[in-house]
């Protein structure tokens, strides 16, 4: 891919539209260069990355270690932990439900399966999936006592905006239910075969144990890694970069779902506070579509999204009109350190994301 990588940046860099946006390095090693300086910078043994232009995956690259105390390098085929960047896959195939007329953005979840955790709280029966995917359905993010199966909802549905993986998990139980196949299986058969996502599962996989990154701390010290047997749509899947851009091209190229449908799941569902733990002042720019975050800035519209399980880090963003995107995914603590710099070299333009996130 570095030969095509050098052909488009060099094509980018004639568009005078695109220089406004970003200024692409020259060649692949002057990108290795910039990646390693940030990582070293900020203590991130190993990332993966994957460069997207004009639709197309130009440039993918594996920096830095699986592990630190190790010598095996990262590769394109390295497996990450996708964190939360889980969500928007999902949300990908709950739309194409929605296409197929199986599921109703905004129909109450409760009609389809009554949810025990919260059925305490007669509010919860005006969720909808549309509220789970914009993230406004008053759930928590996840319950204090993750062992219990008692769930209290934060605020009152539609109501404002709160971040709320127990949503997604209440969607994905209805996902099963009204298509009858356990949800990691309908996952691979929606979306990771026809995008050709190979080395992607909710669930680990037998076949990721020759190469798959470890966890690191704060310190670049390596942890563990935990192998995920029950899927989570809100934080489990294992994949790549090169497997996730493929993805962000899918909703670049409208691929598997119909341009007007994805013109729905970029729209403006939900404006978000200028932080993410904040309530007001709201932000001019930010807004949460249908399982994706939105910019709306003067140099363009972006969608976007994050992942973060603690030790493992990673981001995206994309923009639609050019076709342009980056993926990235890190074994560490530091990983979102380097976003906002990575997505200014590899996009540009105005970006309040990272601020949003508290990213320095």
């Amino acid at each position: 891919m570095k030969s095509s990588f050098l052909i488009l940046l060099c094509l980018s860099v004639l568009e005078p539209a695109v220089i406004a946006q970003n200024q692409p390095l020259s060649t692949p090693a002057a990108t290795d260069r910039f990646v390693t300086r940030l990582m070293d910078k900020a203590g991130i043994p190993g990332l993966s990355l994957a460069l997207i232009r004009h639709n197309t995956i130009a440039y993918s690259q594996g920096y830095g270690l699986t592990k630190a105390d190790s010598t095996q390098r990262v590769t394109p085929a390295t497996v990450f932990d996708a964190a939360s960047l889980s969500k928007p896959v999902f949300a990908y195939a709950v739309l194409q439900l929605v296409e197929a007329g199986k599921l109703d953005l905004d129909k109450p979840l409760y009609e389809y399966l009554p949810y025990a955790d919260v059925a305490a709280d007669e509010r919860y029966k005006k969720i909808t999936a549309r509220l789970v995917l914009s993230h406004a359905s008053g759930l928590p993010n996840w319950r204090k006592n993750r062992q219990s199966n008692q769930l209290a909802m934060r605020y009152n549905p539609g109501e404002r905006f709160g971040y709320s993986g127990e949503g997604f998990v209440y969607l994905q139980k209805v996902v099963e239910k009204i298509t009858g196949k356990p949800i990691n299986e309908l996952m691979i058969e929606r979306v990771f075969k026809p995008l050709q996502m190979t080395r992607s599962s909710y669930v680990w996989q037998p076949a990721f144990e020759a190469d798959f990154a470890y966890p690191h701390d704060k310190e670049s010290q390596p942890e563990d890694k935990g192998r995920f047997t029950q899927p989570n749509m809100a934080y489990s899947l294992q994949t790549t970069a090169d497997d996730y851009a493929r993805f962000v091209l899918a909703i670049l190229n409208a691929k598997g779902l119909k341009p007007a449908t994805i013109d729905q799941m970029l729209s403006h569902q939900r404006q978000l506070p200028k932080t993410f733990s904040g309530t007001e002042p709201l932000s001019p720019g930010l807004f949460w579509g249908l399982g994706i975050g939105i910019e709306s800035t003067p140099t363009g519209d972006y969608f976007w999204h994050w992942g973060d399980n603690g030790t493992f880090r990673c981001y995206v963003t994309a923009d639609r009109k050019r076709g342009d995107g980056i993926v990235y995914f890190t074994n560490s603590f530091n990983g979102l350190d380097i976003a906002d710099d990575m997505v200014q070299q590899f996009i540009g333009g105005e970006h309040p994301a990272p601020a949003f996130l508290g990213i320095d």
